[in-house]
């Protein structure tokens, strides 16, 4: 039915969507809105999302709005410059003469300013010994200038005003007619009628809050409608046809073919080729998937890798975060906090994902302090003391890290062992699929034999040394087997070498146990502050110095778990396996701020 060319599909949508932005902006500064940071989105059908009726009226409405803030805008800024005429006129408000005066045919008159530090009477001594003919007036003063007439008679003008400029005088108040007095009242006047504009532009404008939910809802209609124009844009069309390639998950070709057949489409679905950059799509479960927010913000792994890093990475994620933390009130507070904004706000996309990835290891901190005896600190046995003098504790199911504070680095550095030989053993697999196994088996291989020949040496089992020592020589003999002549050998030198930096990374993993520590001996702090006085004084000290210590303590506690933990994933995990530069997967999904789309009952 033609010939195949470019759509320009164009609805206008996101202009429209930014007249009815414009709108939602100018109606929350004006009229303000009374909503719990907790209130969920409003829940709105497809069909009532997109009812033409509720469109118009809301664009209409929009416009009228965009409007009347347009003219508030543009009469709060000429209030704004006759503001500042006023301030530059109010010290000339006792001058009587009209400013545009300049004197007569044989005199010059003149206003202007001297700064604050001349002395005007000396100054008016010394012109006088030049030009008798003349009269210099102070008319006001402020802390950075003095405001002055100068009158003088031609015949000496140039010498008295060479005498002033060089005290550094400037003439001011050109351009208005009148006295500074008449000028600053028909000012204010002006500014009177404008305020009373506006006041009448701004009830006009309050008067459409009654339409803020219609035009909030109409935002993300426009947002999807823009985001179709954007996809429809790059796709060819005919006169009765339209052609359009894309990506389709392989889980979800059947729903894909079966929705396209349903609208009698013709369709072909063929496998990529190896010169296509495909995009990444992540399948995860429950558990994995807010996780994958951390990975994101590192990159996204190529397709040819085939890997996803996200399960393990999860588990390691999981596990560190609660022993930085270490405290089971904070992970108490940390899930019921994250459970109930979850519930009551129903978030979607990263914040969803982030608070629910927080949740999560508001769990795991409830074991971990468990484990090491963290419920605010120590603030039973304190508390316990303070009241009654009988000191009562809740043992730590494991070991208390501030008095064992090795068993605690050991463990820690035990963590970074398990997550180094992972993230080797997965970088053994990504060489394996790629079909490069004894590339796993000299590059990772021989770094396994290694480390099983320390441990034994470091177990004292006699075999230990000589595991040890093939280790260090398979390294040695092939970690330059690519190379040529000298190379062989340097490269088999750099491989050893790297034996340092494999040392550099297991310490990184000490910062569990200095965070962990860092944050128990603050919260001990705090309780031991909170019951240094006693009575109702005391009583109120500890509301105050208790509630707010360990709120701070939460606070720099998740910073530095969030932030460290992801640097563990990023460098010393993701450093031994992960191909960046891979293209996410972005369908064409629900984009809305305001409200939340649900299905048709």
């Amino acid at each position: 039915n033609g010939i195949l060319q470019k759509s320009d599909e164009n609805t206008d949508a996101n202009s429209t969507r930014q007249i009815l932005s414009e709108a939602v902006l100018a109606l929350n500064a004006y009229a303000p809105k009374k909503v719990s940071m907790l209130a969920p989105r409003a829940p709105i059908t497809e069909n009532q999302l997109f009812e033409t009726d509720a469109l118009s009226s809301a664009v209409d409405a929009a416009t009228k709005i965009v409007a009347l803030n347009e003219k508030i805008d543009e009469n709060v800024a000429a209030k704004n410059r006759l503001e500042v005429k006023i301030a530059g006129l109010t010290p000339w408000v006792s001058l009587d003469t009209p400013l545009d005066y300049v004197g007569t045919q044989s005199t010059l008159f003149v206003c202007g300013v001297l700064p604050a530090s001349v002395d005007v009477p000396l100054l008016k001594e010394n012109i006088y010994q030049e030009c008798k003919e003349c009269s210099l007036d102070l008319i006001s003063a402020d802390n950075e200038q003095q405001y002055v007439t100068f009158m003088v008679h031609i015949s000496c003008e140039e010498q008295g005003i060479t005498l002033l400029k060089a005290k550094g005088f400037v003439a001011s108040v050109k351009g208005f007619e009148r006295t500074a007095e008449q000028n600053i009242n028909e000012m204010n006047e002006e500014i009177s009628a404008l305020i009373k504009e506006n006041d009448g532009h701004l009830a006009e404008l309050i008067s459409f809050s009654s339409f803020r939910k219609t035009i909030e809802a109409s935002v993300d209609a426009y947002t999807q409608r823009a985001g179709q124009d954007n996809l429809l844009s790059a796709v060819g069309k005919t006169k009765n046809t339209l052609l359009f390639t894309g990506w389709v998950p392989e889980l979800a070709e059947k729903e894909v073919t079966d929705s396209l057949t349903a609208l009698g489409c013709a369709w072909e679905i063929t496998s990529p080729t190896s010169d296509e950059k495909i995009p990444v799509c992540y399948k995860n479960n429950q558990f994995v998937d807010p996780f994958v927010g951390v990975t994101d913000m590192y990159g996204t792994p190529t397709y040819s890798s085939e890997i996803d890093p996200n399960p393990l990475m999860s588990i390691f994620y999981f596990t560190f975060f609660g022993f930085i933390m270490a405290d089971a009130m904070y992970g108490i507070l940390m899930f019921v906090g994250c459970y109930a904004v979850l519930k009551l706000k129903r978030p979607q996309g990263s914040m969803k994902r982030m608070l629910t990835m927080f949740m999560y290891c508001g769990v795991s901190t409830i074991i971990a302090g468990a484990l090491m005896g963290g419920w605010f600190a120590d603030s039973v046995a304190v508390i316990s003391t303070w009241l009654t003098g009988t000191t009562i504790s809740i043992p730590p199911l494991w070991f208390d890290p501030l008095t064992n504070p090795m068993t605690m680095l050991i463990f820690s550095l035990g963590l970074g062992v398990v997550q180094i030989c992972t993230g080797l053993g997965i970088s053994a697999y990504r060489m394996i699929k790629q079909g490069h196994p004894l590339d796993a088996f000299f590059d990772v291989g021989s770094w396994y034999i290694l480390f099983i020949g320390v441990a034994l040496f470091a177990l004292k089992v006699p075999v230990g040394a000589y595991v040890m020592g093939g280790g260090l020589l398979m390294l040695l003999l092939t970690g330059g087997r690519k190379n040529k002549g000298l190379g062989k050998i340097a490269g088999g030198l750099g491989s050893l070498y790297n034996i340092t930096g494999y040392i550099s990374d297991l310490l990184s993993y000490s910062r569990i146990m200095a965070l962990g520590l860092s944050g128990a001996v603050v919260g001990q702090v705090v309780n031991k502050i909170a019951t240094m006085a006693t009575g109702i004084p005391g009583f109120i000290l500890f509301i105050l110095v208790f509630t707010f210590g360990h709120i701070f303590n939460i606070a720099i506690s998740l910073l530095g778990a969030y932030v460290h933990t992801s640097r563990l994933q990023y460098i010393e995990f993701f450093g031994r396996f992960f191909e960046d530069g891979g293209r996410p997967f972005k369908p064409l999904i629900n984009n809305t701020k305001y409200v939340e789309i649900v299905k048709e009952d």
